[in-house]
């Protein structure tokens, strides 16, 4: 079965022309060649021109708000597609991004891509507007449902940096990150969705040792995906280096301390 399109969602950490090295966020972009992808975390008015420059078979879409940090979304312009913001995903936050929202029309299907960078921390707080927010994104997908029609499955993907860390509490009511993920699995099959399988288990490190698996893809049941070694989603970024060589530590202190989800839809 053919490629229909492939898509990346990155967390590069205060991307800025300023203070990111973007030439190395460029060249690990090109070679992953996709044909839409969302950066996280992007901030500076500056980056739409330069990105404009280095991908210029791409549109730009970015969210707006009085958060800090935007959603930038490139789509090639071979593909036909319809870009919003979702602001439910702030959860009554100023401060916390929407959630962008993007339609791909390929040979008559409509495909629902929705990019998400959810709140961080293990406090309750935190946790709890994690929770809320996947409320909207599986609520989203229903409505997507009603729309298709009786008897159509909706295709719906949604991904990025879910900053599934889990929970700390007292007196043993703490919540591991794998908890967390597992519960975010389990809301996925009730809603007829599926978290996909990565190759690499770790998508984010501090470059000293600590490891989390903080970003995913989670998509309708429907949608075929392109597999390596029966997996759906290439993580790629400091992995690709031994812990203790050069070339890891510039990765996450030059490039971005998150890996870069990578998939493709058949």
């Amino acid at each position: 079965m053919a490629k229909k399109f492939s898509v990346v969602s990155w967390n590069i950490e205060h991307f800025s022309l300023k203070t990111t090295h973007h030439d190395k966020i460029i060249a690990h972009l090109k070679a992953l060649q996709p044909d839409i992808f969302a950066l996280l975390e992007v901030e500076g008015k500056d980056v739409w021109r330069y990105m404009f420059d280095e991908f210029p078979e791409h549109s730009f879409f970015i969210t707006e708000g009085e958060q800090t940090q935007e959603i930038m979304v490139g789509i090639h312009r071979q593909l036909k597609c319809f870009f919003t913001q979702r602001t439910e995903f702030k959860s009554g936050r100023t401060s916390l991004r929407p959630g962008s929202f993007l339609t791909v029309r390929i040979d008559g299907e409509n495909y629902n891509l929705l990019f998400l960078h959810l709140k961080s921390m293990t406090h309750p707080e935190g946790f709890g507007l994690r929770d809320d927010m996947f409320q909207h994104a599986f609520r989203l997908k229903r409505v997507l449902e009603e729309v298709a029609g009786e008897g159509n499955r909706a295709k719906f993907i949604f991904m990025g940096d879910l900053n599934t860390m889990g929970l700390d509490y007292p007196y043993k009511r703490a919540i591991e990150a794998s908890v967390e993920i597992k519960r975010l699995a389990g809301r996925a099959r009730a809603n007829g969705m599926r978290l996909l399988s990565k190759d690499h288990e770790s998508t984010w490190t501090n470059g000293r040792g600590l490891y989390s698996d903080l970003d995913g893809v989670v998509a309708s049941k429907s949608i075929t995906f392109q597999t390596w070694g029966g997996k759906h989603v290439k993580v790629i970024g400091w992995n690709q280096y031994p812990p203790e060589s050069a070339e890891f530590k510039e990765f996450v202190n030059k490039v971005s301390d998150h890996c870069a989800l990578y998939c493709e839809v058949h």
